[in-house]
């Protein structure tokens, strides 16, 4: 009944939009495109895997691809803007690297392609985005990869987009309704989304239960959202002394796998002039024979160093962590511990699109089966020199 009702009030809305719109405005307006470039090239030094029997692969220096994207972005009316992105993640990774992902001859996938409709062109308070997109679980989860000062996104946000969502990227069909405001002084950003689970094989053939989550930032002191956007920076490279708390949530019924799964948590964001630091900490639950629970949690310190023509030194600390119980396989998830320490410098172009970062990786972590740990084998430490550029 409730989702009737929803579905009922969003067509309402989209058909009210149009038959009140300005239509000599529309006739007006030329769709926009704007294609763009970016990518993440790494030097690794890399300690080695080491397998079941305390045999460890060769160390070695290999260069690939960490991150590429492809696409083109633009408006189809003033109020609706598109976004359609291809991935060739991981081109030309040696298996052997300690670092994650698998080896790749060159792929091309679609990684999202979604639609923001904004229903107000005198505030940013109500936006429907849909299509395949990144839902808002916690900050750090719907971070920008490319505004990250560690090396890279934190593992842990992994784990919560694929115990959510079924996969480790979080990508899913669904709707999202979201946006921004002031409320006195604070400023107040809101995401809340309907998704379908994808996981590899399908848990829910004979019971399903769609995604249901959300995620709430309030911004107090200086103006970190200037506007509505569906993803959001990890760090503007600004002096500004402001503080955004968040907290977040999913809930998912039952499916084939389990009765009932659950996150909640949340996570905070500070700036002091060039200080910048965040974290957060987030629960997650599962229900089934027996209960389940893990925990993920990180915490990241840099400091913005403000150089001649336009340059940033950003030094940097990282750590995160990620523990689950021994009933991993009831609740078909994982054990353990996985614990990630990063040490590191960037050196980034006040416009954004360059970035250059060495960074020192420790890994470490026990238990059956989690994204330190799969049969038997451990990654090791590696160290990276990397490029970045956004065209």
């Amino acid at each position: 009944m409730k989702f009737k009702i929803a579905t009922t009030m969003l067509l309402v809305s989209f058909f009210g939009k149009f038959v009140s719109g300005n239509e000599s405005d529309e006739e007006k307006f030329k769709p926009t495109i704007s294609p763009y470039l970016k990518v993440q090239f790494w030097n690794v030094y890399s300690e080695g895997i080491q397998s079941a029997d305390g045999a460890r692969t060769q160390e070695r220096l290999a260069s690939y691809f960490r991150r590429g994207r492809a696409g083109l972005k633009g408006n189809l009316l003033p109020e609706i803007s598109y976004n359609f992105m291809v991935s060739f993640d991981y081109l030309a990774k040696d298996e052997n690297l300690s670092t994650k992902g698998t080896a790749s001859a060159g792929t091309f996938s679609i990684w999202s392609f979604y639609f923001t409709w904004k229903l107000n062109s005198e505030n940013d308070w109500l936006n429907i985005t849909g299509g395949y997109f990144l839902p808002h679980l916690s900050r750090e989860s719907t971070t920008s990869p490319w505004t990250v000062s560690s090396l890279d996104k934190t593992e842990t946000s992994c784990y919560l987009r694929q115990f959510v969502t079924g996969k480790t990227n979080g990508i899913s069909p669904g709707i999202n309704i979201g946006g921004t405001g002031k409320i006195g002084t604070p400023t107040l950003l809101y995401n809340f989304s309907c998704v379908n689970r994808q996981d590899k094989t399908s848990i829910q053939t004979e019971s399903w239960s769609p995604v249901l989550l959300g995620h709430f930032m309030l911004n107090l002191g200086d103006s970190e959202f200037q506007r509505y956007k569906y993803t959001f920076s990890n760090n503007i490279l600004k002096k500004q002394k402001s503080a955004t708390l968040g907290v977040g949530f999913s809930k998912h019924g039952e499916t084939d796998a389990f009765e009932s799964s659950s996150t909640i948590g949340a996570d905070a964001t500070i700036y002091l002039g060039g200080l910048k630091m965040d974290g957060e900490y987030y629960r997650l639950s599962r229900k089934n024979e027996s209960k389940y629970n893990a925990e993920c949690a990180m915490g990241r310190v840099g400091y913005n160093i403000f150089l001649k023509k336009n340059w940033i030194l950003v030094p940097v600390v990282m750590y995160q962590v990620f523990k689950g119980d021994d009933n991993y396989s009831d609740a078909s998830f994982f054990d353990g511990s996985d614990k990630i320490t990063d040490l590191g410098v960037n050196l980034i172009s006040k416009p954004k699109n360059i970035k250059v970062n060495l960074h020192y990786i420790f890994h470490d972590g026990d238990g059956t089966k989690n994204h330190y740990i799969s049969d038997e084998e451990t990654p090791g430490n590696y160290a990276v020199l990397g490029i970045q550029f956004t065209i």
